[in-house]
């Protein structure tokens, strides 16, 4: 039995050595023609999700911002308005088209991009840390992100902790922080924390399916490489976890939680893989 979605973080899990390479494209195609979904779940900038739609054909969704926002080819087709239900095309539009609109989570708040800035400053100070921002910085509409500069193992693993304390404590318990294997990320997310997972979820009722959170234990394949991505390797969040090799230096980060299973590959080609392992049914999911 195939899975219906193949959920895959990008950098370091989608990416070799931090490029899209031809193989990974490959495999995706290989993917896409059995009929297996794929959906990006990376904490990268919703600009950058738009520009992954528009250039990678067999990728139908972006979850982006580590589930703060989504970009979703296939909500159209399930939710058409009554002027699309007059439109014979028999592909979704394009990106770019004004048709595929950014969703979010929660509707961000005008002042969060200053706000969370502030944040990563007293942050910064408090820990004698540079935390420097991110170059995608400026394309972010929930989130905003520092350049991961942290020892690996327990070390990066006590500061992240301390970080947690320090942003928590600033922002009356409204604020907190994820780590990906090259970003911080400073949210404001209050009580409606988000993560990968619910923002897989939050995608999937957007096309009026009754209950998204049946549908991914049943249907979904999740696979990443870091601390961000812990909520894809919750126990019973998903028919099957994966994570790609790389994800070992991070272990100490996820708080006991690990993927069911280790590609023997790291990075993209790990990813690669796993679909291939999918494909003859040597990984068989539930």
């Amino acid at each position: 039995m195939l899975p219906r979605y193949l959920i895959a973080d990008v950098d370091d899990t989608f990416t070799v050595g931090g490029r899209i390479h031809p193989q990974v494209l490959a495999a995706a195609a290989r993917a896409e023609a059995a009929g297996i979904e794929l959906i990006l779940n990376t904490g990268r900038p919703a600009g950058f999700g738009a520009a992954l739609l528009s250039y990678v054909p067999s990728v139908s969704a972006v979850v982006v911002e580590n589930g703060g926002a989504w970009l979703d080819r296939r909500a159209h087709r399930a939710n058409p308005t009554v002027q699309d239900a007059d439109d014979c095309r028999a592909e979704p539009p394009a990106p770019d088209s004004g048709d595929l609109p950014l969703q979010f989570a929660v509707q961000p708040p005008p002042d969060l991009r200053e706000r969370l800035i502030a944040l990563r400053q007293l942050t910064a100070a408090r820990l004698g840390l540079p935390l420097r921002p991110t170059a995608d910085s400026a394309y972010r509409v929930t989130d905003h992100t520092a350049v991961r500069t942290l020892p690996a193992g327990s070390a990066g693993a006590a500061l992240l902790e301390r970080m947690s304390e320090i942003v928590a404590e600033a922002t009356a318990g409204a604020g907190h922080i994820l780590a990906s294997s090259i970003h911080i990320h400073f949210m404001l997310d209050g009580e409606n924390r988000r993560s990968k997972a619910r923002g897989t979820a939050a995608l999937l009722a957007g096309r009026g399916i009754a209950d998204p959170a049946a549908e991914l234990r049943q249907w979904a394949v999740s696979v990443g490489d870091s601390a961000n991505d812990a909520s894809l390797f919750e126990p019973d969040r998903f028919a099957l976890s994966v994570g790609v090799r790389n994800i070992e230096r991070y272990l100490p980060e996820l708080a006991g939680l690990r993927p069911r299973h280790i590609t023997r590959a790291a990075e993209g080609i790990g990813l690669c893989e796993l679909i291939d392992d999918l494909l003859r049914g040597a990984l068989p999911i539930g």
